[in-house]
């Protein structure tokens, strides 16, 4: 009897705290809108949602300046959109503005050591197929929403905000898989005509 109980009380405090603090984002969840704000945009508005987007497909990008994969990540982005449209494809760019440093005294958080300047296109016969948005995360609404231990990740959302697919790191294959992603969806965003 003494082992069932034990047995229940562990389970019952493993979902509590399954409940509490923060969530990961995982493929089939939905994390925006947010239950606080979490994103701050240019103007230094916080929100707890990402901006409207009609009638694209979203990607969203949380790049830390500390990440080496981020430079082939938006690499692999920019190869998967050259062949659609312009407008088809919006990245939201969440950068963290505080990374966490080792010295003497301890682990600390602080500004990033280095800038995370907006990727460029692949030259002047880039004609920018991407939208991007730039937000920033808000130090401490993000990490108490959501667990990211890991970066970069890269999240295909759906039309209703849930995460169809989620890349973390960078892979060789990368843009061959955002590219089938973005030729499925397109599709569906844009009907063909009559008689085709």
């Amino acid at each position: 009897m003494r082992k069932g109980a034990s047995l229940a009380a562990l389970i019952a405090g493993l979902l509590l705290a399954a409940g509490c603090g923060p969530k990961a984002i995982s493929v089939g969840t939905r994390p925006f809108p947010a239950a606080r704000p979490v994103f701050s945009d240019a103007s230094g508005k916080a929100l707890d949602s990402l901006p409207a987007a009609g009638g694209t497909i979203r990607l969203v990008f949380l790049e830390f300046p500390w990440c080496p994969a981020c430079a082939d990540v938006w690499r692999a982005v920019r190869v998967a959109a050259k062949p659609f449209p312009e407008g088809t494809v919006r990245v939201y760019r969440v950068l963290f503005d505080r990374e966490t440093t080792l010295s003497p005294a301890g682990r600390r958080e602080v500004p990033p050591l280095r800038p995370a300047p907006l990727p460029e296109g692949d030259g002047p016969e880039d004609p920018g197929e991407l939208k991007v948005t730039t937000l920033t995360a808000l130090s401490g609404g993000f990490r108490k929403e959501f667990r990211v231990s890991h970066g970069p990740v890269l999240l295909l959302l759906d039309a209703e905000g849930t995460v169809e697919r989620r890349w973390i790191g960078f892979s060789a294959g990368m843009s061959r898989e955002l590219s089938s992603e973005i030729r499925k969806r397109s599709l569906v965003l844009s009907p063909r005509p009559h008689g085709t």
